[in-house]
């Protein structure tokens, strides 16, 4: 598979934009889920719409959460939506934006929300190439808000 998929833990990867032709290879290779967290239309062109990436997930038997944000800009019902799917099962899931930032962001907080220490999140961020120190407090408030 040619794919950039970065493991932030043993059951997450985050990577940068997926097309519908990857949904195929991403469940042989052993994922059940795909988490959208990249807007339709940010970009010109290049990017697939979210309605044609849900149908090749679903074609290849793969759960797919749309839970689309700029920035940093997440909120406690993504995190909390994160989280369940998280909590619910034991598949592996990959969450993909534009760099992965924004899914590792995303990864964090919800990991921070199922009990996880910030420590934990940050480490596995950067193991995946993403270095979240800097949003570590919006995280940890992310995960309290979903929480409640």
């Amino acid at each position: 598979m040619s794919l950039s998929l970065l493991p932030v833990d043993d059951r997450v990867s985050v990577s940068g934009q997926l097309n519908p032709g990857d949904m195929k290879a991403i469940a042989a290779a052993g994922f059940v889920a795909v988490v959208n967290n990249r807007p339709d239309g940010e970009a010109f062109f290049g990017q697939p719409k979210t309605a044609d990436l849900r149908a090749a997930a679903e074609s290849a038997g793969l759960n797919f959460l749309d839970l689309p944000f700029s920035g940093p800009r997440a909120t406690p019902d993504q995190v909390r939506a994160f989280a369940d799917l998280l909590a619910e099962g034991d598949g592996r899931v990959v969450a993909f934006c534009k760099s992965g930032m924004r899914s590792a962001l995303l990864w964090g907080a919800a990991s921070l929300a199922n009990g996880r220490s910030i420590e934990e999140v940050l480490r596995g961020a950067r193991n995946a190439g993403q270095e979240l120190g800097g949003v570590a407090e919006l995280m940890t408030g992310l995960a309290q808000a979903a929480r409640s």
